[in-house]
């Protein structure tokens, strides 16, 4: 009996212990609001890049975002753009799906846009002809400009030039020797690569205008444009104009932008304009009809094409100079003069919103010079003196 009551006295106790805790039960806590995200930027991370942001936040119903570029946005998964390199704070601001004390609804992550000029050089690259003709290299600071010389090679009328950032090459084209030259960055080891003299290499021909797209160069001459490997081999016919205009393409450039090439063809012997086709050779268009030009530069940022021509009676060039329009041809306008020479180099300094131009009193006599001024032509000044330039280009490449 007494063992009986006991086990009463037990049960009765469990009960009571199990309502009091029934009683004190605080169910499911609130979810706290857990701001978080994370980012993707192209261009490998070099401004100018975009960047691409993932939310991973937690009991969110809203978001404000702060990019630290003075852009902001309400988007669950937004995107914004860097300009310039930089580290720029990134802050994102959770509406609570609750108010409780655990909440973190803010997150700020640092993102971090490189400089795609860090560790790389300013270079004016331009060459002049004579007895020998050379290869020249002038480092873009703020000291006066000091011409370097490319090791000499057998140069006589280097008419093109135009370089290989990645693989720090620099291609010369000469009219008379009917050859391109590859030469390192700074200058040293000139070698020729194509020469119209060796059987399978006569493609090389009368070549002037040069660029390098990817793995390849193509240069202008005779019969349109042409291509091969960057070490000259495999040379071959790349637009073939087939004796059509533009039958002698002088100097051109390529727009990554648009795919296609713009160029000026050659009028002493043929038709002359102001062209554009694009890299598959289709929409061949004379966009300056009959002008006479020796150089261009095209700059893509604000739309404009720069060309020396010569004065061609019934054109647009009613006399010799350096002219600036519209990509697309219209508002032509001269802005320089060059000298009794055609200049054979225009050039952009894209850094600094500059353009540079030859002059020439002879055809090899050291005896011109370079001007350097602003892109509409204006506050011209001689750059460097006592040289007789020919083709020009400025990159930022590391030497």
């Amino acid at each position: 009996m007494k063992r009986n009551i006991l086990y009463l006295i037990y049960f009765l106790s469990l009960i009571t212990l199990a309502a009091g805790c029934k009683s004190k039960d605080m169910g499911t806590p609130l979810a706290s609001t857990q701001a978080n995200f994370s980012y993707v930027l192209n261009n490998q991370g070099y401004a100018p890049c975009q960047v691409t942001f993932t939310n991973l936040s937690l009991s969110a119903v809203g978001y404000s975002w702060d990019f630290g570029n003075g852009e902001t946005s309400t988007e669950a998964n937004p995107t914004t753009s860097y300009a310039t390199p930089g580290l720029y704070t990134v802050k994102l601001t959770c509406t609570p799906a609750n108010t409780v004390y655990y909440n973190q609804s803010v997150k700020t992550l640092v993102v971090n846009v490189k400089d795609p000029l860090a560790g790389l050089t300013q270079v004016f690259y331009f060459t002049s002809r004579g007895t020998p003709g050379n290869g020249h290299m002038v480092i873009m600071d703020d000291a006066p400009p000091v011409i370097q010389d490319f090791t000499p090679a057998d140069m006589t009328r280097p008419y093109g030039i135009a370089v290989d950032t990645a693989h720090k090459k620099v291609y010369i084209t000469d009219y008379s020797m009917q050859a391109i030259y590859m030469v390192n960055a700074d200058g040293t080891e000139p070698r020729k690569i194509l020469d119209a003299g060796v059987p399978g290499q006569e493609l090389v021909g009368d070549a002037e205008a040069i660029f390098v797209l990817g793995d390849k160069i193509y240069w202008g001459r005779t019969g349109g444009i042409y291509r091969a490997n960057l070490d000259g081999s495999n040379p071959e016919p790349f637009i073939n104009t087939g004796g059509n205009p533009p039958e002698y393409p002088i100097d051109m450039q390529y727009d990554p932008a648009t795919n296609k090439i713009y160029l000026v063809n050659d009028k002493t012997d043929y038709s002359g304009g102001y062209w554009s086709v694009n890299m598959d050779g289709t929409g061949l268009t004379e966009i300056i009809p009959a002008i006479d030009g020796t150089a261009i530069e095209v700059d893509f940022r604000n739309g404009k094409t720069y060309m020396a021509l010569y004065a061609a009676a019934g054109t647009v060039a009613t006399e010799n100079g350096i002219y600036m329009c519209n990509i697309d041809g219209t508002n032509i306008a001269k802005i320089g003069d060059y000298g009794t020479k055609a200049t054979w180099g225009v050039t952009l300094d894209t850094k600094n919103n500059k353009i540079f131009w030859g002059v020439k009193n002879s055809n090899s006599d050291p005896d011109g010079k370079i001007i350097r001024a602003n892109l509409d032509g204006s506050n011209p000044e001689d750059w460097i003196t006592g040289v007789s330039p020919h083709a020009m280009t400025i990159v930022q490449i590391k030497l």
